[in-house]
This record gives C-alpha cells, structure tokens and sequence, in this order.
C-alpha cells in the first residue's frame, strides 16, 4: 500500500512540473547573408514563442514608420486593455500617451508587454486582429509553423513557432529595415525617470553581438535568438525550450562558437544570398508590405483622432513618461580645467546631483561601447552637466551623439574652449 501511494504522489508531482522541463530544446544557427544553415536540432519542432513573439510586433512596426504612416515621435495612447497586461510591464496607465519610440524601446530592451499592446493597439482595431495580421504576415514570410494570437507572447496554447520559423523572421527584420535593425542591440533606455538595462547576456558579453531578443513563459523555458557578426560574416542563432537562462546563454554561445568556426568552412557554398530556398523569403519576400496598408493608414488615422480629442483646450494629454530635462546649448559654462582647446565633448543631460549625472554618463558609455573618455561634470545655475569628453574631432562628436539620439538617448556636441575661463 505505501509503494501504490508513493508512485501516486511521484506521478502527481511529475504531471504537475513545468511542462518546459518535459521538452527537446529546438536549435538553429545560419549564415545570414546567404541563409546557409550550419546547424539545426529540431528546428522545425512547433513551440511557444514567447516574447520572441515581440519581433514580429516590431516588424510590422517597422514597416508602418517606413512608409510613413507613424513616425517615432508620434504619441499613442494607452488603454485599459493595454495598462492591464502582466509583468513583465512599464507600469503604464491607462488615458497616457507615450511615443512611438518609446515602445519600440520598450519592446526591445525591457520586453514590456503594456507597450506591446499599445503598439498594437496603434496599428489595428484591436490587439485580435493585429494578432492576425501577424500571422498572415508570418506566413507570406514563409514561417509555415507559426501562429500568433497576441502582441506580447503572453502564452496562448495555440500560440506557436519554431526555430525555423523564427530564423526566418530575424534574418526578414535585418534585410528589410536595415535602418532599424541596430535598435536590436540597445542596451538601456530611459522611461519615466528610470533607466532599463538590457539583461541580454549574449549581447552584453559576446564578441560581436548585434542583437536580438530573449523570452521566458513556464510553457516552454527560456527562448532566444541573436545575431553576431565576425571576420564579415554574420550569423543568426536561436534557442527555444532551455529550463534556466543560464543554460539558454551557454549554448548560445557554443552554437555561434561553432558557428563562426564552420562558416569558414563552408566559404565556397555561401556566395549567392538567399539561394538556400530554406530562408528564401526573408530576402525576397514582399506580398505582406502592401497587403495591409488600408488597415494600417485607417487605423492609425484613427490613433492620431484619438491622441488629439485627448489634448483639447484646458485638457493637456498625460505622458506616461516623464521627459528628460532639455539640453540647451546657450549659458553652457566649462570650469576651470575642463578641456583643452582640441578636446571636443558631448553633453548627454543636466541633473540635480552629481550622482545622477554619473549615472547618465555610464549609461551613455555603456551605448557607445567606450570606458576610456574621461566624464565632466561642469556646474551651472546648480546643475550638473553630464558630459563625456576626449573626441578629436566635431565629426566624432556627432557620430557619437547619432548613436546615442538612435537608443532615444539626449546629445548635444560641445565645441572645445577656445579660451579656458
């Protein structure tokens, strides 16, 4: 009788785990310039997407700001709906605005799913027909094991993708929005007063990351895909189904060491890009970009009625976040000391203490990949300036301040003093 109770109470306690703990980890890595794969385990196993399911969100995102429909400093509202949504979350509330921008950030650093849905929101009707119009643009994509019935990659049983699939889709983003594909490799930004890291591993530690996007429900365990670019040859790689983060990021990272070492290898098959009709369609593919744009226009026209009927006369719309106090380049003072007269500076915030304009300036380091330009902290009026100073030249300068302004991220050049106060 003990024996029956025990194998009752083991089988119980096995039928309740975590069901990701019961599951094959699928695995893919391929060359992204000509689609070659140099490794695939079950890649065309179906599995929760989880917040992998983001990336599609912000590819449909994309193709709205480059036809011009939005623009990243276009606000968009907050619902209920969207203010309601679970962890992980920016705390939005519900009658706000935020930009465009902002939940692209949102999305891509702190996979916030409030901002998810006010972008979907944003887009079309409803989060359920942006869902839709996810899938059969995943499917002209050539994503054939991928359904999406939300923005977010909250779990829904009949939420599915593989690893195939989301090759497919990061090797798409990187083909035909070249101009936003960067953003994949921002590692903090600033929302409502606070400051959000990335918690990326790959891409904070691995030689050569660019990107992408991580994801976690108890369904499956923990997803991911990244992309890395070595000695001219850039590879995509994805993880689907680890039962710890630690686990996903090791083999990450063995799955592009191995990568990069068999690509070299192979140089003689990966001269035509696309040929592998494997991801042929992320190079090629094109029916989806014009299928919904009545939707998209009409809806998102909607979206600016909306924002303007929150901003009538003696109702100032809400920002659900808190903007940065300006730069301005007038009464901008240098102490004694500072620069030199071939030095030239970026100014990337004012603050109230010397504290916080430390922070903003490691913050701004830690974009720019720089730990060596000494950081000033000029006073004025009983601010403190957060500067990073040590450029050569003014072209430096404004490279530098163009990365930053594409994280979301203030900057302002300052010249160097002719004349040391």
């Amino acid at each position: 009788m003990f024996l029956k109770k025990l194998f009752f109470c083991l089988f119980f306690m096995a039928w309740a785990l975590p069901t990701y703990a019961w599951k094959t980890p699928s695995t893919l890595v391929a060359d992204a310039q000509s689609g070659y794969v140099l490794h695939a385990k079950n890649a065309d196993m179906k599995q929760y997407p989880a917040s992998l399911t983001k990336v599609m969100t912000l590819y449909i995102t994309f193709d709205a700001l480059e036809k011009g429909y939005i623009r990243m400093d276009d606000l968009i509202p907050v619902s209920k709906h969207a203010a309601r949504q679970p962890k992980s979350k920016l705390g939005l509330k519900a009658g706000t605005v935020m930009t465009v921008r902002e939940a692209v950030l949102a999305l891509i650093v702190k996979s916030a799913n409030d901002a998810a849905v006010v972008l979907a929101e944003a887009l079309a009707p409803s989060e359920q027909e942006f869902a839709r119009m996810m899938t059969s643009v995943a499917h002209d994509l050539g994503l054939r094991d991928t359904t999406f019935k939300n923005a977010s990659g909250l779990h829904d049983p009949e939420q599915v993708t593989s690893a195939k699939d989301m090759a497919i889709l990061a090797i798409a983003m990187m083909n035909h929005f070249p101009q936003y594909y960067p953003l994949f490799a921002t590692k903090s930004f600033q929302f409502d007063g606070k400051t959000y890291h990335s918690h990326n591993s790959i891409l904070l530690y691995y030689k050569g990351a660019e990107g992408f996007k991580t994801g976690f429900i108890s369904a499956v365990g923990y997803n991911i895909i990244s992309t890395a670019h070595r000695d001219g040859r850039t590879l995509v790689g994805v993880v689907i189904g680890q039962d710890s983060a630690q686990k996903r990021d090791k083999q990450m990272k063995t799955l592009l060491d191995k990568g990069f070492v068999k690509v070299k290898e192979k140089q003689a098959e990966l001269k035509v890009a696309g040929e592998n009709p494997f991801l042929k369609k992320a190079y090629i593919s094109s029916a989806h970009r014009t299928k919904y744009d009545p939707l998209l226009k009409a809806n998102i026209a909607q979206t600016k009625r909306k924002v303007a009927e929150m901003t009538t006369a003696g109702n100032p719309v809400l920002l659900a976040s808190v903007p940065m106090m300006p730069i301005e380049e007038e009464n901008i003072t240098i102490e004694q000391g500072d620069y030199t007269p071939a030095e030239w500076s970026i100014q990337v915030g004012a603050f109230s203490t010397r504290e916080k304009a430390q922070k903003q300036a490691k913050i701004a380091q830690e974009i720019l990949n720089i730990h060596t330009t000494s950081v000033r902290l000029p006073t004025h009026k009983k601010l403190f300036r957060s500067r990073l100073a040590g450029f050569e030249t003014k072209e430096d300068a404004e490279a530098a301040c163009a990365v930053l302004k594409s994280n979301a991220f203030p900057c302002l050049p300052i010249a160097p003093s002719k004349k040391l106060p």
